[in-house]
């Protein structure tokens, strides 16, 4: 048999470019527009013809035996004809991607596929008249389908494009072909396509194009609509397939609106996301009210468990809206399902910063319409007034709101406050006061002076106004919260003082603070003003307070030497016999306080001399032995070997010539 073609000419103009119009499977001339039919000039009937599209149509269901049959009649009739060599190329590519054959067998069926294109290319990259007639003669969606995703994955682009004018996605009936058209769809961004596979419910594998849809397609305004008619359509959805939902769910940059149609219609299947995953993705995070009322309840119309009730509450309380928050309360206690509240519910409510303090009292009066134990009760008020919620006016107003649910208020509760609360700022005396006026045992609350003295972080003024308080009801300090009063540098020194004062007032041992202070502050927090106040009234100091003071503090020039005087009075102490330990660079010295303050002080010039003289620095008392790194050293022969490695400081050089050691 022959088949013999003639170009094609526009009987108009004889215009030889033409496009196809699928519809009316007519060519349109691409010069006037004239509409004309193609003919070609056969001798013979189309026997090969037929053949070759049985060929491809047995692909396209995988029948491959059968497939490889009519190959075989194809080249008996014409194996050079353009549809054999398709044909033959359609098989070969399938072969190759078949998990039923051998390696070699794949290497070998690669080689033919590829000769076999070659041959195909000779004839012309874009299709021949020849080739374009088989495909007219065709008509049908799955033979196209199948040449499509052939000529797709040898990128011959010419012949993909021109075979999509004449593909019908929705007249493809194996499973097998729309599972892989589906991804062809997906990769090229075809989603006419896509939808046109997707709605061909009876013939895909709706599981699978369901989770392509969520994944791969984009929002485009239909999403969830075709997704739902999916799950509508789709018996087979199962409790393994969570995942992938929840997956979607908090992954996907799809709308929230568009998530919350497709979990509504999840809702009555076995596939349904977690609450928690509904919560956290859509319904904190949607403004369409409507559709999170519709969510919610086709979820609380469900048989929730305990768990998933409890999951409810806890999104609703820390991450809804007002108006969510309460439509879910609402909604929650008219279904009669049992809620229990913790402490920390009612206290994620009285802290979200989004609620005003109506909204705050209206939530907590929804929820109180549930059975709320006395215990929570008392544990978020206590909350309320130990943590940071909201601003100074509203919180007093809130304080007594509260206050007015409860009898009751832990002793533990009130010196929590009173220690580590400053939202209040000036209302804290108020409330300071609208506590202890609650009949309080005074003798539990001992060392609570000394707690708020020492930890809190209130402003001089409010902390002015609450000691004074707390005084006037007869509670103490000691010295160590003293100490860390007067270390707390974010209140002025001059304000410090004053406090100091107050607590020497209260009985405080000025000696004791002054060691503490010495012993424990780092040189950097050391101030001259609050040193000053203490050396007024002090009658003893340790060894240790001098050398902190001598070597580690900048006092001012004019009160150091003085004060070093006194302190070495007081504490009965000489230089020469005071041991300390320092470091020199990489050196560990041990050695008197003349020693040590000579190689380490950073002292003015002058001053230096002065302190030197005031701590009796001479021969005798400079050049006693002293231990470097466990090895034993004269003095003086140390800090000549330091003075020539440039170790030495030139005020210590000087020091040094001062006491004649060096």
């Amino acid at each position: 048999m022959s088949v013999s073609y003639v170009v094609q000419k526009c009987t108009s103009c004889a215009g030889t470019k033409f496009d196809y119009d699928k519809e009316t499977k007519m060519w349109k001339c691409l010069y006037c527009g004239a509409v004309i039919e193609r003919h070609e000039q056969v001798d013979t009937m189309f026997t090969i013809k037929n053949v070759v599209r049985q060929a491809i149509l047995d692909i396209a269901y995988k029948r491959m035996n059968s497939a490889q049959n009519n190959l075989v009649e194809c080249k008996k009739i014409d194996s050079g004809y353009v549809g054999t060599i398709i044909a033959d190329i359609a098989y070969e590519m399938n072969m190759i991607v078949s998990s039923g054959i051998s390696k070699s067998e794949q290497q070998n069926y690669f080689s033919m596929m590829k000769k076999n294109y070659m041959t195909l290319k000779s004839m012309g990259d874009s299709p021949t008249e020849e080739e374009i007639a088989l495909y007219e003669f065709f008509d049908s969606a799955e033979v196209v389908g199948v040449l499509i995703l052939v000529f797709d994955s040898l990128n011959a682009t010419a012949r993909t494009d021109f075979l999509l004018k004449y593909f019908d996605a929705s007249g493809v009936y194996s499973r097998v072909l729309n599972s892989n058209l589906i991804n062809f769809a997906v990769k090229r961004g075809n989603f006419e396509m896509f939808n046109q596979i997707l709605h061909n419910a009876d013939n895909i594998d709706k599981k699978a194009v369901l989770h392509t849809l969520l994944n791969k397609c984009p929002d485009d305004g239909g999403k969830a609509e075709n997704a739902l008619f999916l799950i509508e359509n789709d018996s087979e959805l199962s409790e393994d397939d969570k995942k992938v939902f929840e997956k979607y769910m908090s992954e996907s940059g799809d709308s929230t609106e568009t998530k919350c149609k497709i979990a509504i219609g999840l809702c009555n299947t076995p596939a349904r996301p977690s609450v928690e995953c509904m919560m956290s993705n859509i319904i904190t995070k949607i403004g369409d009210q409507q559709l999170v009322y519709e969510l919610m309840n086709a979820l609380i119309k469900g048989n929730l468990l305990d768990v998933e009730i409890s999951t409810i509450v806890e999104f609703s309380v820390s991450s809804c809206s007002f108006e969510v928050c309460m439509q879910n309360f609402n909604m929650l206690h008219e279904s009669n399902n049992y809620v229990e509240f913790s402490s920390n519910h009612f206290s994620e409510v009285l802290s979200r910063e989004d609620f005003d303090l109506q909204g705050k009292q209206g939530i907590i009066d929804a929820m109180m319409k549930f059975d709320v134990a006395d215990k929570v009760k008392y544990r978020f008020i206590s909350d309320y007034l130990c943590e940071a919620y909201d601003n100074p006016e509203n919180r007093l107003e809130m304080i007594r709101y509260l206050l007015s649910l409860t009898n009751d208020l832990y002793t533990n509760t009130v010196e929590k406050y009173i220690v580590n609360c400053v939202t209040d700022k000036q209302n804290k005396p108020v409330v300071v006061k609208l506590l202890f006026s609650m009949g309080l045992n005074r003798s539990f609350f001992n060392n609570t002076l000394s707690n708020y003295i020492a930890n809190s972080n209130d402003s001089f003024d409010v902390k002015k106004e609450v000691i004074y308080q707390l005084l006037q009801i007869g509670l103490r300090i000691n010295a160590d919260a003293c100490t860390k009063m007067i270390c707390m540098q974010d209140i002025p020194s001059d304000q410090r003082v004053e406090m100091l004062r107050m607590a020497k007032a209260s009985g405080v041992n000025y000696d004791d603070v002054m060691d503490m202070y010495l012993s424990s502050i780092d040189a950097s927090q050391f101030e001259s003003e609050i040193f000053g106040e203490l050396m007024q009234s002090v009658t003893r100091i340790s060894n240790n307070g001098i050398v902190r003071y001598v070597i580690e503090f900048h006092d001012l020039p004019a009160a150091k030497v003085g004060s070093i005087g006194k302190l070495m009075t007081i504490g009965y102490a000489n230089a020469s016999m005071i041991n300390c330990t320092i470091r020199l660079g990489s050196d560990q010295i041990m050695c008197n306080l003349i020693q040590a303050y000579i190689l380490t002080t950073s002292d003015p010039d002058e001053l230096a001399f002065e302190v030197l003289g005031i701590l009796g620095g001479n021969k005798s008392t400079a050049g006693a032995d002293i231990d470097v790194s466990g090895i034993r050293y004269k003095f003086k022969k140390y800090v000549s070997m330091k003075s020539k490695t440039g170790e030495l400081s030139n005020l210590s050089r000087s020091l040094c010539a001062q006491c004649r050691v060096l």
